[in-house]
């Protein structure tokens, strides 16, 4: 038999490529032609070796580089490769033991794709590409500088697209550019694109009371990521922002706390569009209150001040660093709080503070031994929790790399998912209006937090599906500011009580100011309720934290060491609030059913909660219990 060899290279390899061989053991079929970058079907029999490949060769036999594939893997006697990416006359060889002992012919032509995109775009902006081309697996869309140069950030896989169109992400500079479709790297269609500089309108009032919240109506391309930022004289960042996504027209904003000039600025992609200066006026306020007032009763304080939410009475021993009874002020209620009187005696401070932290008035007040002891009401929830039809549920999850620690042999992202399964899957009943946002589950080092549930009826299936899949990253941040602030579009539309649970295992890492955030939306006279869930936190300062932003949000904190506190910690975070009212209708406490107890001076006392009254007498020194599951 006549047998025909020439010689073939692969890096580092001599191979023989014979066109008949009477011991040749493999066949290789391949399709006549190919698109460049085409996946192709590879046909091969025989009987193979360990190690057998097929690959691509040149017309001469040189065995090329890219896409091959081991004989061992086929299914079926097929392989899939993908075609070479220049146009050119190719051979598909088998190659065994370092030889080639089989080949089949390949014609590569070359391939175009059609790109249309808009002729001017705003910088930043999201806009839309129709396209057509060969649709291989990895080809993308991106926008390119006139040079060939990719730009960073603007690329989108064709995949991706639906029915011939998808959008991409104008640069952040204005320039000539041009759209590219890209196959196996090459470029193969191409279509130019202007991108012009965008501006925006603001209006603000010309002074604002230091740390009063005020509004900025606003014009402009409402690109995705779009802030309203209030910021110094220099252009540094002064605290207070608003997504312009969250607050169509008009934005609610805080001022600094500090007089001085400033101004409100639109950014896009971190450019500065347009910007409104300010002035911030300075504020006093003064205090009124008995000289004296008996341990652990509750008694009135008077005050006048700028009367912000946020702003608190606090109550100091005298030389004493930490609060030992706060209230926070409501400016629906302005005048007056009620603050309980510790138990220890002594002389204390009563002080006004802002909620920045800045103290603008304080008084003296002696705290005398109680006169009598108090005692004590629990209110256990219902095995079910009740919810108004008009009510909405949204859990917000970190998944931060903090989540990644372990407690025992697991991990607390999956002890978290276990137990926010349950949640779903049993507590919270089906078809409940819920939604479910997450934050470092899917950029490191970044400040990310998704929508992953949007509202609607609560499926229980989907959501646990959609909670098995969130994985805990590395290195991502904790964003609990911005992902608050973001509930308030989640839930858009909500009339009822927006009850929103924060399940957390440490602390604002993004620079965020939560509790300003929570203002806000109260300040905006929304009917919300943050409560937050505390999971492995051992840090007493941050546990108190976390109760000050529960309790300026109307809610409750609760602390969760282990699993099994985790699970009862959620299932009360959806139970409902109550509110109680002494003799005559003030409210004297408030907490949240299967919360923790509250302590009340002995009497009678009503208790709201669900819709309902429930009458209750406390006693001196003793706890009472009110079980709404067993109540008329």
């Amino acid at each position: 038999m006549n047998i025909t060899i020439s010689r073939a290279l692969v890096p580092g390899v001599l191979l023989m490529l014979c066109s008949i061989s009477a011991w040749a053991q493999g066949t290789v079929s391949a399709p006549a032609e190919a698109g460049i970058y085409e996946s192709i079907e590879i046909s091969v029999g025989g009987e193979a070796a360990s190690g057998d490949m097929v690959r691509f060769a040149d017309a001469e036999g040189n065995v090329l580089g890219g896409s091959y594939g081991y004989v061992g893997n086929a299914k079926e006697g097929k392989l899939t490769l993908k075609a070479p990416v220049e146009p050119g006359e190719y051979l598909v060889v088998y190659i065994s033991s370092g030889e080639v002992i089989a080949s089949s012919p390949l014609t590569v032509h070359a391939v175009e794709a059609t790109v249309d995109a808009p002729e001017s775009v705003g910088v930043f902006e999201t806009f839309e590409v129709a396209f057509e081309g060969p649709l291989n697996q990895g080809d993308t869309l991106q926008v390119y500088q006139l040079d060939g140069t990719a730009v960073g950030g603007t690329y989108a896989y064709v995949s991706l697209g639906n029915e011939g169109k998808i959008n991409l992400r104008a640069p952040k500079e204005a320039g000539s550019y041009q759209v590219v479709y890209i196959t196996g790297r090459k470029l193969i269609g191409s279509d130019p694109i202007e991108v012009v500089g965008a501006q925006a309108t603001l209006s603000a009032p010309e002074s604002v009371q230091a740390g009063a919240f005020f509004e900025v109506a606003w014009e402009g391309p409402q690109n995705s990521g779009d802030v309203l930022r209030v910021v110094n004289a220099d252009g540094s960042n002064a605290g207070s922002y608003a997504y312009v996504g969250n607050n169509p027209e008009k934005a609610s904003l805080r001022a600094p706390e500090t007089p001085g000039d400033y101004s409100v600025v639109y950014r896009t992609g971190g450019m500065v569009i347009g910007e409104v200066a300010f002035k911030v006026t300075e504020v006093t306020a003064d205090l009124a209150a008995p000289s004296e007032a008996p341990g652990h009763e509750w008694f009135e304080v008077q005050w006048q001040g700028p009367g912000n939410y946020g702003d608190l009475i606090q109550l100091f021993p005298v030389g004493g660093e930490n609060d030992v009874a706060y209230t926070y002020i409501d400016p629906n209620e302005p005048g007056m709080v009620r603050v309980l009187a510790p138990v220890e005696p002594g002389p204390h401070e009563l002080r006004y503070t802002t909620q920045g932290g800045k103290t603008l008035a304080t008084l003296a007040i002696e705290i005398t031994p109680p006169v009598i002891k108090p005692g004590s009401l629990q209110v256990l929830a219902y095995n079910k929790p009740v919810f108004d039809p008009n009510d909405a549920v949204e859990v917000v999850l970190d998944a931060s790399g903090s989540m990644l620690q372990r407690q025992g042999s697991d991990r607390r992202i999956e002890i978290a998912k276990r137990t926010l399964a349950h949640l779903v899957g049993e507590t919270i009943p089906e078809g409940t209006p819920f939604a479910m946002r997450v934050f470092g589950h899917k950029e490191a080092d970044a400040c990310r937090t998704d929508l992953e549930i949007p509202l609607g009826p609560l499926n229980r299936s989907a959501a646990s599906s959609t909670l098995g899949s969130v994985n805990a990253m590395n290195l991502a941040k904790t964003p609990i500011a911005d992902s608050l602030a973001l509930t308030d579009s989640d839930l858009r539309g909500v009339t009822g009580e927006r009850i929103i649970v924060l399940v957390t295992d440490g602390e604002e890492t993004c620079e965020g100011d939560p509790a300003a955030v929570i203002a806000g939306m109260r300040a905006r006279g929304q009917d919300i309720r943050f409560n937050i869930v505390g999971y492995a936190i051992d840090d007493a300062a941050l546990q108190d934290t976390f109760q000050r932003w529960a309790t300026l949000g109307g809610g409750a904190y609760f602390n969760a060491a282990d699993e099994t506190q985790l699970a009862d910690a959620l299932a009360n975070s959806v139970a409902p609030s109550y509110e109680v009212h002494d003799a005559d209708g003030q409210v004297v406490a408030a907490g949240v059913a299967g919360g923790e107890p509250v302590e009340l001076m002995p009497g009678s006392y009503s208790v709201s909660v669900a819709g309902s009254e429930h009458s209750v007498e406390v006693e001196a020194e003793k706890r009472v219990t009110l079980d709404l599951n067993a109540a008329p």
